[in-house]
């Protein structure tokens, strides 16, 4: 039975519009596309028809390695290389040799990889087939990131170091946050933070569930108009006057991945291709413009800023860029980068191009509707744009993309502000009286405009009267969206150092005193630890504390405990294996040299915990395993295991009941244990087809290797027995 007032959708006939033998195929044509961008030479003229046929390629496949310090992304890229691309090379499809993965030659250490094999080769060639295995369960774990790969070119270029704070001002889906997350997570406790904040509310909590995975202490995830972004309090003070004054946060980082119409896309994004239009770009500038000089404002001096987009048109790039810089002249300036990614084909920002009006005819001159700001001025040269670049899908088999960076030289002075603020003034009556126009969807942030903030920065004197202050968290009142089901909107609040939960903990777990015990907060109106206890670094304690009602705040800190109320007698937080590198440098030592409540082992125990779900104590093979056992009570302990040679060894969560163990780890965790580390293949079901003679003996031993988990289980435990515990 159907449910009470449902409404089934219609559905649609193959007579109705867009049906005829299914839906058509949208055409990769334009002609105003053509005619647009060859009139602007983006290219020279004998590299346009090459420049054209990449524009309508399919695009390859791009994945990137993710880790840090605590999760090495090289066993991963050892792993790919030593055991996975020798099955992959020198492969006959239908009677042409199909390329195996290969790494991006200007990504650092080999990290980033790109796919140039369909999809039927990947489904029914068993060397692709088991390759697809590895890609998928390491993305579930979140070891692989499918990210396109221009847009990994931004974070390389911010040069983020440990110690710096970082912004991403317009962050979802959160591939680059991810990027600079992992840069600061470089060293095992760096003291800087990212704050990543996306102005779409639905949008910012898919950011969310990109990062999570990454799970940094240094992390903050907001959701602000990039164009209004407040200022963040860091420390109070009290002056002469007894009145409090906030000491603000600076960055010495700042991506300003704008919004734009992302016609730089349309080797992925087949829309391009019928919606594109030159009013796109023009109704975007403004609010590039504004979230730029936004992002310059909160630049430390001495400071980088990294301006992108993935369109082609000057309109929102180098014209962008230039009124940015005659705004900020003596201010700012642009670096050359030509020396840094030396392997990457660019080209060199535009000094010349040509403004189309409404009318679709090129004018010369500004308009009611074409500020002065779209027009290339003499000083192009003077300022340096030829050191911003463009990169161009026949280069180097990407998509389009424009890149520039700033360096901050000064601040303003008040001179500048007063010229600056007239520049305002004239930006909002312009804002009220351009057209609205349609832009793609993945750009929702810049639909709305809003008049310019009245900035605490900027003296009173200078400030215009018609631009009032925002009411408070106007910009940033939710919709009523579907969220993700683990979308968690319930305010933070830090527990009391000494608190009963909290030293239920620490005496249970031998946690050390030097442990950064302020730092430890819940997800509840309450503020009373109830199912979870979560950990931020300490240099976040005070955005929290001291901005609860200036910023939307959605999301930071580490799940560290969770609660299991069952038992009794048993310290009921258990420690979660997202925080746990957080937590572990931190237990104390006992006199044996083991931290407290470890037991160490080697492989053979860790296959074994694997591979069944419960495993009785007293039927544990390993003799020396289980007298480590027995010697701890009940309740969660840590396994620590050398996995690979060279490396430090790994730590996993445990559970220790009264008469049996288990790993506490996800069954997709568990899985990629299997198949990275214990070379245990999924069941195959993939038929050998269309190989050449010279991999034929390989495929075989790999369909023999997949065939039988179970054997394949059986085999590694004798092999792995061999080796000496490691006690």
């Amino acid at each position: 039975m159907g449910r009470r007032g449902r409404r089934e959708k219609p559905k649609r006939s193959r007579d109705s519009a867009g049906w005829e033998d299914g839906y058509k195929e949208i055409p990769k044509e334009n002609e105003r596309f053509v005619a647009y961008y060859k009139a602007q030479g983006i290219v020279p003229e004998e590299e346009w028809d090459t420049f054209f046929a990449a524009c309508k390629a399919p695009l390859p496949v791009t994945f990137r390695i993710t880790g840090t310090s605590e999760h090495d992304p090289t066993k991963i890229r050892d792993a790919l290389v030593n055991e996975y691309i020798p099955y992959l090379k020198d492969i006959i499809w239908d009677g042409e040799e199909v390329q195996p993965p290969s790494p991006l030659p200007y990504y650092p250490d080999e990290l980033a990889w790109q796919i140039r094999v369909g999809k039927t080769v990947i489904r029914k060639s068993p060397p692709f087939s088991r390759f697809q295995k590895f890609l998928v369960s390491e993305t579930e774990v979140g070891n692989i990131s499918r990210q396109e790969a221009v847009s990994m070119l931004p974070p390389l270029l911010l040069d983020v170091k440990p110690e710096h704070t970082v912004i991403d001002m317009c962050a979802a889906p959160g591939s680059k946050t991810a990027q600079l997350i992992e840069a600061l997570h470089a060293v095992p406790e760096p003291t800087g933070l990212v704050v990543a904040n996306d102005k779409d509310y639905k949008r910012a909590h898919m950011l969310i569930h990109q990062v999570k995975r990454l799970n940094s202490p240094n992390l903050i995830i907001v959701s602000h108009d990039a164009k209004l972004f407040p200022r963040i309090a860091v420390s109070e003070s009290v002056d002469g006057a007894g009145r409090t004054v906030p000491t603000y946060l600076k960055y010495d980082r700042v991506l300003c991945d704008v919004p734009c119409s992302g016609d730089g896309t349309m080797r992925k994004n087949i829309n391009v291709w019928r919606d594109w239009n030159t009013g796109n770009a023009d109704g975007l500038h403004n609010t590039q413009y504004e979230i730029l000089i936004r992002g310059l404002h909160h630049l430390k001096v001495g400071g980088r800023l990294v301006y992108s987009t993935c369109s082609l048109n000057p309109i929102e790039n180098e014209a962008v860029v230039a009124r940015a810089l005659r705004d900020w002249r003596g201010c700012a300036k642009l670096v050359d980068c030509s020396n840094e990614l030396p392997h990457l084909i660019r080209r060199p920002g535009m000094t010349n191009w040509k403004v189309m009006g409404k009318n679709k005819e090129w004018i010369t001159s500004p308009t009611d509707r074409i500020p002065d700001s779209f027009f290339p001025k003499d000083d192009l040269k003077e300022l340096g744009i030829e050191y911003c670049f463009r990169v161009y899908p026949h280069l180097q088999d990407t998509g389009g993309f424009f890149i520039t960076v700033f360096e901050k030289t000064a601040e303003f002075t008040d001179a500048a502000l007063r010229a600056k603020r007239k520049a305002e003034e004239e930006l909002v009556a312009d804002e009220v009286k351009r057209q609205i126009v349609e832009i793609p969807a993945e750009d929702t942030t810049s639909q709305e405009v809003r008049p310019l903030e009245t900035s605490a920065e900027v003296p009173a004197e200078v400030r215009p009267a018609a631009a009032a202050p925002p009411k408070p968290h106007e910009d940033i009142v939710p919709r009523k969206v579907r969220l993700p089901r683990d979308a968690n909107e319930e305010p933070f609040k830090f527990l009391a150092t000494d608190h009963p939960a909290l030293n239920e903990c620490y005496n249970f777990y031998s946690i050390s005193p030097d442990f950064p015990r302020e730092s430890l907060l819940v997800r509840n109106a309450s503020g009373d630890p109830m199912r979870s206890i979560y950990y931020v670094h300490p240099n976040v304690r005070p955005l929290i504390t001291l901005n609860e009602k200036k910023l939307k705040l959605l999301h930071a800190g580490v799940k560290l405990f969770t609660i299991q109320k069952t038992l009794d007698g048993v310290c009921p937080w258990r420690v979660q294996s997202d925080g746990l590198f957080l937590l572990y440098r931190h237990i104390a030592d006992q006199e044996n040299g083991r931290k407290s409540r470890t037991i160490v082992a080697n492989k053979v125990f860790l296959l074994s915990l694997c591979k069944f779900t419960f495993h009785r104590i007293e039927q544990i093979a390993d003799k020396e395993v289980q007298k480590q056992i027995e010697g701890i009570s009940e309740g969660c302990m840590f396994l620590e295991v050398d996995l690979e040679d060279g490396r430090k060894p790994v730590v996993y969560p445990m559970w220790r009941g009264k008469m049996s163990t288990n790993l506490m780890l996800a069954k997709q965790d568990t899985q990629e244990l299997l198949m990275r580390v214990f070379k245990v293949q999924p069941q195959s079901k993939d038929v050998p087809s269309k190989i050449t003679e010279s991999k034929e003996e390989e495929t075989e031993a790999v369909v023999e290797e997949t065939s039988d988990t179970e054997n394949a289980v059986e085999e590694i435990a004798a092999e792995v027995a061999a080796e000496p515990v490691l006690v």
